[in-house]
């Protein structure tokens, strides 16, 4: 992997205090970069753990206001990926490539200071936790994959029958409708953030409850999104994973959600294919910080306490 020595610039950051559960202090700031800058906000104290948004093509905010929970006990540290939110980069392969993904988030630990973080990676972001955890051993105190796409195919046919079989024929009929209309070809956000929810009620619990999940996106990741997602998806190409999941030695834990895609089985053998892995199967489907965030944080706290 290319390392991302030499490639930050200026750290421009600013601090504020507003009121939290744990009456957090919140810091934002930008991390510039030769070809992007990246967003952070960091909240709460102790233990860092680096959040890793999933999509691809979306940004931070909608794990917000669920994960903010984790601040009450740990530094919670959310950024956006280069060109989304409000992380800019050039949309082409010299900068939307996953390598640079993955040392965007070495400059940002190197940034705040910290010799090792825990990753804390949901859905598609994943892909990018294991990719930073490969390339970055001696960097990651631990490893959190919270509801993961596979690194693979083993289980792909059933995480696909298990979503066909969740989705109602209203909301297919209506994700078409909007897939294939003017305003999706505008990428006008309203219409992105329409097709988000529909897509999604099919990986929650109760479906309904993804009125509570923030899914109105924002300007400059309704514009870019397709094509990060498009552009990072081709530097990725066909995972095939699984094999080199044991050359990652930090100890990971596997989130899973049971009303989620993937059937537990893909869940349980993640978390095999690590040398120190496990699995935590949660009451939930894909959004566990905002279907049962108690749960959530539960979990994530008793494995923050078992590293050393």
């Amino acid at each position: 992997m290319t390392r991302w020595i030499g490639r930050v610039g200026l750290v421009l950051a600013f601090a504020f205090v507003t009121a939290t559960e744990a009456d957090a202090q919140r810091r934002q700031g930008m991390v510039s970069l030769e070809d992007a800058t990246i967003f952070y906000e960091v909240l709460g104290e102790g233990a860092p753990i680096v959040v890793v948004h999933g999509g691809p093509g979306l940004d931070h905010t909608y794990l917000r206001p669920g994960m903010d929970a984790l601040a009450n006990r740990f530094e919670v540290v959310y950024y956006d990926q280069r060109g989304t939110g409000r992380s800019t980069a050039e949309l082409d392969e010299a900068s939307i490539h996953l390598d640079a993904f993955a040392e965007d988030i070495d400059a940002l630990r190197e940034s705040l200071g910290h010799e090792q973080i825990t990753v804390l990676a949901h859905s598609f972001g994943s892909l990018i936790g294991i990719h930073y955890a490969r390339g970055y051993p001696e960097r990651v105190r631990g490893l959190i994959l919270m509801n993961p796409v596979e690194p693979g195919t083993r289980f792909q046919e059933a995480t696909n029958e298990r979503v066909v079989a969740r989705t109602s024929p209203e909301d297919a009929a209506e994700l078409d409708r909007l897939r294939s209309s003017e305003a999706f070809a505008a990428r006008d956000p309203g219409t992105l953030s329409a097709i988000y929810r529909l897509a999604f009620r099919s990986i929650l619990r109760d479906p309904d409850r993804v009125d509570g999940l923030r899914l109105d996106l924002q300007p400059e990741t309704a514009r870019n999104g397709q094509d990060v997602a498009r552009l990072l998806g081709g530097s990725i190409g066909t995972v095939d994973w699984w094999d080199d999941l044991a050359e990652i030695p930090a100890p990971t834990l596997v989130l899973h959600g049971r009303y989620d895609g993937p059937p537990v089985e893909m869940s349980q053998a993640l978390a095999e294919a690590f040398p120190a892995g496990s699995v935590e199967v949660l009451d939930t489907g894909h959004f566990p910080f905002a279907e049962d965030r108690e749960a959530f944080v539960t979990a994530v706290s008793a494995f923050m306490a078992g590293l050393r």
